[in-house]
């Protein structure tokens, strides 16, 4: 069974019932072919994959009834079952179709977040400058629409004042995102070699510290002088008792 938007041999000649009969007289344009697209399962972003559809589909962005009869080429699973479930003659254009897909899958919508929510993101302790940028930059994509130095504001908020990267932001302000995190990154890589040096430096010192304290426990070695001192010793000899006769006396 061919796919109800699969070019058959004389062209485009099926389309599924739920357009309007215009257009199923649609043919192909020449040499148009199906995008390989990424299908939707139902478990992302519809807006998303509505941005993606149109874009893998850029060069027909003007033919709307070319944007109707691809789009379920780009579904799958229970999402195309719910396209052919569509009641019949129900798409008159792109647009309605768009409406119906993101309305039945908005429940796997992205929450949007306001810029109020950079507020509530501050640098940890202990938490590198790389570590953070990436936390704040994951939220400033899920931001909706945000002025450029509201966000300034609150990054810098965000920082310990103390340091370099700190007093680059306020002599000289990024004017896009773009410069922002590039800047991030250029003082990030300079704390990851300080923070590397740092730590070869408290290595080298407990090493140090280490051959001090086994130095310390070793016993003292006995000198040459010690030595000699040592070993079996002579047993003690009595003390001498003086003559009490003359030596003349033994020749007798």
């Amino acid at each position: 069974m061919s796919h109800p938007l699969a070019p058959s041999a004389k062209g485009w000649t099926t389309c599924s019932p739920r357009f309007l009969l215009s257009y199923h007289s649609l043919r192909a344009p020449r040499g148009f072919l199906v995008p390989k697209f990424p299908t939707y399962d139902g478990s992302n972003d519809p807006f998303d994959h509505i941005m993606h559809y149109r874009q893998f589909m850029t060069l027909d962005i003007g033919n709307d009834t070319l944007l109707c009869k691809v789009f379920p080429a780009s579904l799958q699973g229970q999402v195309l079952s719910w396209f052919h479930r569509l009641p019949p003659n129900s798409v008159d254009n792109f647009r309605d179709l768009s409406e119906a897909f993101v309305g039945q899958y908005l429940c796997s919508a992205r929450h949007k977040q306001n810029i109020s929510t950079l507020q509530n993101i501050k640098m940890q302790d202990n938490e590198s400058l790389r570590e953070f940028v990436k936390r704040f930059g994951q939220v400033v994509l899920q931001v909706e629409a945000y002025n450029m130095d509201a966000v300034l504001q609150i990054f810098k908020r965000s920082i310990c004042p103390d340091t370099p990267f700190f007093e680059s932001l306020a002599k000289k302000p990024p004017t896009t995102m773009d410069d922002l995190f590039r800047r991030a990154n250029k003082y990030s890589m300079l704390e990851d070699d300080v923070r590397a040096a740092t730590q070869q430096v408290l290595v080298v010192r407990q090493t140090s510290r280490s051959g001090v304290e086994r130095s310390a426990k070793l016993p003292d070695r006995p000198r040459p002088s010690d030595r000699r001192q040592e070993g079996p010793s002579c047993p003690e000899r009595p003390p001498f008792t003086p003559l009490s006769i003359s030596m003349r006396s033994f020749s007798l």
